[in-house]
């Protein structure tokens, strides 16, 4: 039986660590904006958005997306409030500064996590499943913006107004913009942990035994499975044992993995990222970017499985 107090210290937790971030991200923006700096890290990134037919500023979400996507993306939002960007132009920015994420966990994830737990063979392959669904990512941002945008300039000088401005009429500029967004974030993050407390999400085990029966996996797998659906890196570790052991071999630990984070990628997107991208970009933008990326990610991951499974 759930309760009301794990469900708001879990609300809270997730709050403190994301609303900060996205508050930072809206006010750097604002200021590099208001204080006309912003002309002068368009270049930086301007290969990369210049194959989608993106705007060079976004290029600066690009880069800043390196150091925080979340404040990449309140950056580009706080950019479409200002009338800068377009909501496509958003849309498939906030897309194309996702990519940057598999580049940075290779080092703070990849390398130091997944290989030691599930050796080279299985952490190697698995890792490039991650890769490849970052390329298909940025493939499709660059034939939907050759599909969809035209190659435009934006005129950065139109939005500042720089006799006015300080940091000061920034901060409360933002202040407004900020409380509707952390209300917006709360509400939708409080009601999906009420879900998964009342248990619509957690029930996976007797869905993941048929499963596993039609794969030909030892059922031995369907604890660590459904483990690594509720927190992939505990799902390493009991992988990585029963590989170790010797109870299930490289193909059935690559199959488990595989089929795991099928299921793993809806969980973690309506946890975190549904709500955090409502938040910023609104309803109907927010849940267009999440379904978008979560439909790339799945179809990548199922592909691989099938072909795995077909082939090996």
């Amino acid at each position: 039986m759930f309760r009301f107090y794990d469900i708001t210290i879990s609300t809270l937790s997730l709050t403190l660590r994301v609303l900060p971030i996205v508050f930072f991200g809206m006010l750097t923006s604002e200021v590099l904006l208001g204080f006309g700096l912003l002309k002068r890290f368009e270049k930086i990134g301007k290969p990369l958005t210049k194959l989608a037919n993106l705007p060079d500023v976004c290029g600066i979400a690009f880069i800043t997306a390196i150091g925080s996507p979340t404040a990449s993306n309140a950056m580009l939002q706080n950019l479409r409030k200002e009338g800068v960007l377009k909501d496509k132009e958003v849309l498939l920015s906030s897309i194309l500064n996702s990519t940057v994420t598999p580049l940075k966990e290779t080092f703070t994830y990849h390398l130091p996590v997944i290989l030691p737990m599930l050796g080279l063979y299985v952490g190697g392959i698995y890792i490039a499943t991650l890769w490849l669904g970052t390329i298909v990512s940025f493939i499709f941002v660059v034939i939907c913006g050759k599909l969809i945008l035209d190659r435009r300039t934006v005129a950065i000088e139109i939005v500042t107004n720089s006799k006015e401005f300080s940091f000061k009429f920034a901060l409360r500029k933002i202040l407004k913009r900020f409380k509707r967004m952390a209300v917006v974030f709360i509400v939708v993050t409080f009601c999906t942990f009420t879900l998964m407390g009342a248990g619509l999400i957690d029930r996976t085990e007797a869905l993941l035994h048929p499963i596993v029966k039609t794969l030909n996996l030892p059922l031995i797998a369907i604890p660590a499975i459904a483990t690594y659906i509720a927190s992939p890196i505990v799902g390493f570790s009991m992988l990585g044992s029963l590989l170790q052991s010797g109870v299930i071999c490289e193909k059935d630990a690559i199959i488990s993995l595989l089929l795991g984070s099928v299921f793993m990628l809806p969980i973690l997107y309506t946890r975190f990222y549904f709500p955090q991208w409502i938040s910023i970009f609104g309803l109907r933008l927010g849940l267009l970017r999440g379904l978008i990326s979560l439909s790339l990610m799945m179809m990548t991951r199922t592909a691989i499985l099938l072909i795995f499974l077909k082939c090996c």
